[in-house]
């Protein structure tokens, strides 16, 4: 009778206490390695492989970023040459290898604005004025808290927060391609603790399906000495 009336009521009758924004963002920020190991950590600079899914392609590729806010991405292109997409904290671009340039826009400045500072998982509330807990659910073979944060400029960005972890597992965002507003998800795995702060090794563009793309790290190094060329267009 007992058990009757449990499995009558269903599992999605039955609330579930959900932890408060704060708590998710402390959690996280202790499960990467902690504030004061964060904030040791000035830049960093990451070597791997890209790998596009929609052509089968697989190259390699160099991650750098940098407080306050810069980062660049480059690819390198056998028998072409690289592929270079900088922001160096105030304005953005895209290089190709024959020199050409793409200055990014307005739009996409004022959320790199966001998405490059190098502190982002400790500037929440700073980042984010309005931040909305949407509750508990499954994101691909995870349990996470989604959590919308809206900045004061730029696009909404939802995080999602892995519930055994504290880790990030994803975020979903929005972002323009060929002048189409066009949603975006990133996952990432294999977190692994280089200088006392735990880095994801694996990122994975998943959404759109047609700009999908894998990278796998191999090589993670912070507070390199040498950075003065890290954010300068190639002449």
């Amino acid at each position: 009778m007992i058990l009757s009336a449990i499995a009558g009521i269903g599992l999605a009758e039955i609330p579930v206490k959900l932890p408060s924004v704060d708590l998710i963002i402390e959690r996280n920020i202790k499960a990467l390695g902690g504030e004061k190991s964060m904030r040791r950590l000035q830049n960093r600079e990451a070597r791997g492989t890209i790998q596009l899914t929609t052509f089968g392609a697989e190259m390699p590729v160099l991650l750098r970023h940098a407080a306050p806010n810069r980062e660049m991405m480059e690819l390198t292109i056998d028998g072409v040459g690289n592929v270079l997409d900088v922001f160096d904290g105030l304005k953005g671009w895209t290089q190709t290898p024959d020199g050409n340039i793409t200055v990014k826009k307005k739009r996409e400045v004022t959320n790199k604005v966001i998405d490059a500072d190098f502190y982002a998982y400790l500037h929440f509330r700073k980042n984010y004025p309005k931040i909305q807990l949407l509750g508990l659910e499954k994101f691909f073979d995870k349990m996470v808290y989604a959590v919308k944060m809206i900045p004061k400029e730029g696009d909404a960005d939802t995080f999602y927060f892995d519930t055994a972890t504290g880790l990030v597992s994803g975020v979903a965002s929005t972002a323009e391609i060929q002048g189409i507003d066009t949603k975006t998800k990133v996952l990432f795995r294999d977190y692994k603790k280089v200088d006392g702060v735990r880095v994801p090794h694996t990122l994975e563009l998943v959404e759109p399906s047609f700009a999908a793309f894998t990278i796998r790290l191999n090589s993670v190094k912070h507070n390199v000495k040498d950075t003065a060329n890290w954010f300068r267009k190639i002449k």
